[in-house]
C-alpha cells in the first residue's frame, strides 16, 4: 500500500503546459512587443529590429539600455545589424532567443561559398515596399540578383518612394518615428505592423530559396578578386536563379505596369563569359599549372606563358596590332606584335613616323627558343592574381600532385581554358591601356578605347567534378587618372610589397 504525502504545492492535472496557465506567459517569454520570430519567418535582424522600434516606442539611447547594442547616430543601423555578429548576439539575448537565427546570417542566402562580409562594400538598404509597410525585411531583398519582391510581385527600392532621397536608416530617429525620411514619410505603418504577419507566400518562397541556395552553395564557389570593389554588379551576372523564378525576381519592370525596362541602370555594363567542360579535351600538359605559380610572385615581372595559353597571348597581340590606326606601330615593332602568329604585316602597313620604342616593343610576348614570356608590368594585379585564385578553387586544398593524379583531362582543360580566358583579356586590356600613351588616336576607337576591368570567378562542380568556369568583367573605376597611370601605379604598389617581402625575409 502506497501512502501519497500530501504536499505544500498544487498539482497540475492534464497535458497543457503550465505556462499556458499564466497570463503573464507571453511577457515573460517575449519582453518586447513584436518580439515573436514565429510570426515573420526569415526576417532579417535589421526588420525585426526596426519593428521592435516601433512598437515598443524606443528612442536610439535606449538601444544600449533594453537591446545591449551600442551605435552611433550616424550609423547605418541596417549595416550594423547585418555584418556585426556581437549585435546580433546581444539582440537575440534581449529578445530571449535560444540562438542567433541562421536567417540573419547573409551569407545563408548566398548561392555559393563566400563570406558575409563580401557584400560590406557598396553596401545599400534594399527593401519591398510592401513589406517593409507590415514592418517585414528580409535579406533576400538584400541579394544583388534579385529585382523584385516574389509575393508582391513589385520592384525593390533601395530610396524613398514618396520624394527619393535614400532611405533614413541612420540610428538618429525620434521616438516612434524610426526610418521616416525628411519628407515627413515612412515606409513603415504602425497599424498594420501591430497586427500583421509574414506577407502570404514569404514563408513558402523563402524556405524553397533557402533550399536552393543551400544545395548550390555545396557545389560552387566565388573567387574574389585582390582589392575587391562594389560586388553587386558581378554577382548580379553570375548568379544564375532557376527559371521559373527568373521572371519573379530577376526581371526589373515597372510596378505599375507588367512591362520588362532591362536591368537597373545603377549597374553598369558587365561582360560574362561562361566556360563548360569539353567531353573532348586534349591530353594536358601537366607543366602548365607549375608554370602559373608565377602569378604568386609579389611583382611576377615577365610569366613563362605555359604551352597551351600561348597561341592565345600571341593572338590577342597580333589581333590588336592589325586593328590599330595608321602610323601607330614602326616596321620593327610591328614585327614584334605578329611573331607570335607568324605573319607578316599587310601590304597596306603604314609604319609610324617616330623612333622605334623600347616600352612599345617589350609589350607583345617575346621569345626565347620555343619558350614564350609575357610582360606582365601591362596587365592589371587584379586580373593575373585571380588566376592563382582559381587555381585554389579548383584545387581545394590539394597540392597540384594529387589534382594532377586525380583530375580528369576534361577538368584539367577547363581549368586551364579559364586561366586563359582571365589573363587574355586582361593582356588585351593592358595593352590597349599601355599603348594608348603612344596612340593617342586610340581614345577615339569604340572598341579599341582603353579601358580596364575587374574579372569575377564562379566555379561550379556537379558530382565532385569541374563542370563550368563563369567570368564577370567590371569596370575598374580608375578615377581621375588614366588607365596607363593605373597600371604604372599598380606596380609601384608591388615593388613596395616586394621590398617589404624582401626585409621580412632578412630579419
Amino acid at each position: 500500500m502506497s501512502i501519497v504525502i500530501p504536499g505544500p504545492y498544487i498539482e497540475l492535472r492534464g497535458t497543457r503546459p503550465r505556462d499556458e496557465l499564466s497570463p503573464f506567459a507571453d511577457v515573460l517569454t517575449s519582453p518586447f512587443a513584436g518580439s515573436d520570430q514565429s510570426e515573420t519567418p526569415a526576417a532579417s535582424a535589421f526588420g525585426t529590429l526596426a519593428k521592435i522600434v516601433r512598437l515598443n516606442y524606443l528612442a536610439p539611447k535606449e538601444l544600449s539600455s533594453l537591446l545591449g547594442i551600442r551605435v552611433r547616430r550616424a550609423d547605418d543601423l541596417s549595416a550594423v545589424m547585418t555584418f556585426s555578429e556581437a549585435r546580433q548576439i546581444a539582440v537575440a539575448r534581449s529578445l530571449r532567443l535560444p540562438e542567433v537565427p541562421m536567417e540573419w546570417n547573409l551569407s545563408t542566402w548566398f548561392p555559393f561559398k563566400a563570406p558575409s562580409s563580401l557584400l560590406a562594400t557598396g553596401w545599400t538598404f534594399r527593401y519591398c515596399p510592401e513589406c517593409l509597410r507590415e514592418g517585414y525585411h528580409t535579406l533576400l531583398h538584400q541579394m544583388p540578383w534579385i529585382h523584385r519582391c516574389a509575393w508582391h510581385d513589385v520592384g525593390l527600392r533601395d530610396d524613398c518612394q514618396y520624394c527619393g532621397l535614400p532611405v533614413a536608416v541612420k540610428a538618429d530617429w525620434l521616438a516612434g518615428a524610426n526610418l521616416e525620411c525628411a519628407c515627413s514619410q515612412s515606409p513603415l505603418d504602425t497599424d498594420l505592423i501591430m497586427r500583421a504577419t509574414a506577407p502570404e507566400g514569404a514563408k513558402l518562397f523563402t524556405d524553397n530559396y533557402l533550399d536552393w541556395a543551400a544545395k548550390e552553395r555545396s557545389r560552387s564557389t566565388l573567387v574574389i578578386p585582390d582589392l575587391a570593389g562594389d560586388p553587386r554588379p558581378a554577382l548580379a551576372a553570375l548568379v544564375e536563379v532557376p527559371g521559373p523564378w527568373h521572371r519573379r525576381i530577376r526581371v526589373a519592370t515597372d510596378s505599375r505596369a507588367d512591362s520588362p525596362c532591362g536591368p537597373p541602370p545603377s549597374l553598369p555594363m558587365v561582360h560574362v563569359r561562361t566556360l563548360r567542360r569539353s567531353e573532348h579535351a586534349p591530353l594536358p600538359d601537366r607543366d602548365g599549372l607549375v608554370e602559373l605559380e608565377q602569378v604568386r610572385r609579389d611583382r611576377p615581372g615577365f610569366l613563362t606563358t605555359p604551352k597551351r595559353l600561348a597561341p592565345m597571348m600571341s593572338a590577342v597581340a597580333a589581333n590588336l596590332a592589325l586593328r590599330l590606326p595608321v602610323k601607330s606601330l614602326t616596321d620593327r615593332e610591328m614585327s614584334l606584335f605578329l611573331a607570335g602568329v607568324g605573319i607578316e604585316a599587310p601590304e597596306s602597313f603604314d609604319p609610324a613616323d617616330r623612333r622605334f620604342s623600347g616600352e612599345v616593343s617589350m609589350l607583345p610576348p617575346s621569345f626565347i627558343g620555343s619558350r614564350q614570356f609575357l610582360n606582365l608590368l601591362c596587365v592589371h594585379p587584379c586580373t593575373y592574381r585571380l588566376v592563382a585564385g582559381l587555381v585554389d578553387a579548383v584545387l581545394d586544398g590539394r597540392n597540384l600532385f594529387d589534382f594532377h593524379a586525380q583530375a580528369s583531362h576534361q577538368e584539367f582543360d577547363l581549368l586551364m581554358r579559364g586561366c586563359g580566358q582571365v589573363l587574355a583579356r586582361g593582356y588585351a586590356e593592358g595593352l590597349r591601356s599601355t599603348l594608348a600613351v603612344h596612340v593617342p588616336e586610340l581614345y577615339t576607337q569604340s572598341r579599341l578605347s582603353p579601358r580596364l576591368r575587374q574579372p569575377w570567378v564562379m566555379v561550379r562542380r556537379d558530382s565532385g567534378r569541374l563542370s563550368s568556369v563563369r567570368v564577370a568583367w567590371v569596370p575598374l573605376s580608375c578615377g581621375d587618372r588614366g588607365e596607363a597611370q593605373v597600371l604604372e601605379a599598380a606596380d609601384q604598389a608591388n615593388q613596395r610589397r616586394q621590398y617589404s617581402g624582401r626585409r621580412r625575409r632578412r630579419k
